[in-house]
């Protein structure tokens, strides 16, 4: 006789922390399909929910404090209901149990009330740029920005990609979230670059300027090259800066560095690479590290000069807000460094939509979050401590991650996903008392279907939400919120206004509503004075893209920004949701140097309309 699985309930999925049932765009009540919760099962063992956490405010008293306390910095304090200092302690009880201790301020910091711009850093090129925007580019936009009076500089992520040909496009895929993207390094800006001879390379990287495109691969031989000529002259007298720098990033820099020598020889993928290599804890990688001090050495440094260029952008006058990616690649460096962690028979998605009819999977492996909770959370409090090194700000990608994610089965369709929890209190614990230490604000990409209670702790704890409304329904945005009329993956102004973006979508093969555009176009019209029916040029971009960033910098946003291209009349969207190759995703650079585009007339009248906000 055969034996069938256990039927398993809504409360048996609750238990395990995966969400039994919810209601998809449709209005539709799904559950959980019988496989998928039978994987998941076998995973999250009833019984084997990682660490015990207790997440107390500091000053305020809490029914598990009793015992000893030992605090972060080695001191040790006795608990009785309450504990003085935020930081991540431990706490052992007066029935000799131990737990993780997070004390976290109540509240996030706020930001003034402020406008500025979104920009995609690596479309906004210099005169003097290699053929993509980079940190020095970063900091003159931040300059001119702040010289009109813009409070704030929203960036693409600038997270490290692998050192590999061909290059990844999409700065939403990384390597690393915990590195920088050595892409960004202006080669001639580096420590000792005077003593190289780059002239060759600076010609053949500024030569690449005269394309549209982005060409990640030329760029990566290039930038490569230099830093190589740059590090042969500087590494026998290495700078105690750089040498202090690193000794303080330990033994993850090095973890990092190494992954990108062995990427380096055998690509981008660690599943892909031979199996002694396949787990950072290997005794073939102990040895490797020696083997080749070098060229790790190298890399390392690579991105101390990144972090210095990226300090320096970041204290140039605005406050830098850095979008962080939603997660990592499977090959990645973190995947590889944090495997143990992770569940690679799942990848992170989203259901249907009526936007995309099958639903998404996103190639992003998540972690298992009662592994995660059993590291301490360490892999999180890397993440927004390395993120606020520099930014005075973090907007963070589909926010709904802290809560919880859609897993969909690797080997199964999206239809086969379910939603899994994860342990949001101690996840935002661990932002509070990451954010108040740098005297960071932090925003929440909350855009979609999003559960009542998300943003109703998004706004207790003084999370800015996300908004992203055309036209005069900005007048109802959320104070605690930061405001903009579209994100990377819509239309620009101008693309909407001339029908160039539904022209990329009709040679691409993308459906679309026409109905639905045409109704978008005729309200910009109408909030400029402009006839829809009337030839749009140049002129009338100009007014009706004034038009809207005047009424949302009219909007109770806190902070609102104008996306570059906007503010630059581009009509090209950044990229396209739902394509890889038919669209030239996230390599669309802007037509014309950044230092022309924000002197124009169009960029100068946008600034000083988001400039001029009520305080």
């Amino acid at each position: 006789m055969t034996l069938t699985p256990h039927a398993r309930t809504d409360s048996d999925h609750a238990a395990l922390g995966v969400v039994p049932r919810w209601t998809d765009a449709f209005g539709i009540v799904r559950g959980v399909a019988a496989r998928t919760g039978e994987t998941l099962a076998a995973r999250f063992r009833p019984g084997a929910a990682g660490a015990d956490v207790v997440i107390a405010t500091p000053g305020r008293w809490h029914p598990r404090l009793y015992g000893t306390i030992e605090l972060e910095d080695g001191g040790t304090v006795r608990a009785d209901g309450y504990v003085d200092r935020p930081g991540y302690h431990r706490l052992t009880g007066d029935d000799g149990s131990t737990r993780l201790l997070l004390a976290a301020p109540e509240q996030l910091p706020q930001p003034p009330c402020a406008g500025g711009l979104a920009v995609q850093l690596y479309a906004a090129r210099s005169r003097d740029s290699w053929g993509i925007g980079d940190f020095r580019d970063l900091a003159l936009i931040a300059r001119s920005a702040a010289a009109r009076k813009a409070g704030v500089l929203m960036v693409s992520p600038v997270h490290a990609m692998a050192p590999v040909i061909p290059a990844m496009n999409s700065p939403y895929s990384p390597a690393s979230r915990q590195w920088l993207n050595v892409l960004h390094v202006a080669p001639g800006d580096a420590p000792g670059a005077e003593r190289a001879d780059l002239s060759d390379l600076a010609a053949a990287g500024r030569a690449l300027n005269a394309r549209r495109h982005i060409d990640r691969d030329a760029v990566t031989k290039i930038k490569t090259a230099a830093l190589e000529r740059v590090w042969a002259v500087t590494r026998r007298d290495e700078p105690a800066e750089f040498q202090a720098w690193a000794d303080e990033r330990g033994a993850d820099l090095i973890a990092f560095a190494t992954w990108s020598v062995l990427a380096e020889l055998y690509g981008g993928d660690w599943r892909k690479w031979p199996e002694r290599y396949r787990h950072p804890q290997t005794a073939a990688v102990a040895a490797f590290t020696p083997a080749h001090a070098d060229r790790i050495r190298f890399h390392m440094w690579c991105q101390w000069v990144a972090d210095r260029q990226f300090a320096v952008a970041c204290h140039s006058g605005v406050t830098v807000c850095v979008d962080v990616a939603v997660g990592f690649d499977f090959g990645s460096a973190d995947a590889w460094q944090h495997q143990d962690l992770l569940a690679f028979d799942f990848e992170v998605g989203c259901p249907a939509d009526p936007w995309n009819r099958e639903g998404q999977r996103w190639a992003l492996p998540p972690f298992d979050p009662f592994l995660l909770a059993a590291a301490g959370f360490a892999p999180f409090t890397a993440l927004i401590r390395s993120g606020l090194r520099h930014a005075g700000a973090l907007r963070i990608d589909h926010v709904m991650q802290l809560w919880q994610l859609f897993w969909v089965p690797v080997d199964g369709d999206v239809a086969d996903g379910a939603y899994v929890r994860y342990p949001v209190d101690a996840l935002l614990a661990v932002l509070r008392i990451e954010a108040c230490r740098a005297g960071a604000w932090i925003v929440g990409e909350d855009i979609g279907t999003v559960a009542p209670e998300v943003r109703e702790t998004m706004a207790a704890i003084g999370m800015l939400g996300y908004r992203t409304e055309m036209g005069r329904l900005s007048r109802f945005n959320p104070a605690g919120s930061m405001g903009a009329a579209s994100t990377h993956d819509q239309a620009t102004i101008a693309g909407i206004l001339t029908g160039s973006d539904e022209a990329d979508m009709d040679r691409i093969g993308k459906s679309y509503d026409p109905a639905f555009i045409a109704g978008v176009r005729r309200e910009l019209c109408e909030q400029a004075g402009v006839d829809p029916a009337g030839e749009l040029g140049a002129d009338r971009v100009h007014d009706v893209v004034l038009a809207e960033y005047r009424e949302l910098a009219a909007s109770p946003s806190r902070v609102v920004v104008a996306t570059l291209d906007d503010a630059a009349g581009v009509s090209e969207r950044p990229n396209m949701p739902g394509t890889v190759d038919e669209y030239p995703n996230w390599r669309i650079a802007l037509p014309a140097p950044v230092e022309e585009l924000l002197a124009a007339p169009l960029a100068r009248d946008v600034l000083a309309t988001l400039a001029d906000r009520p305080s």
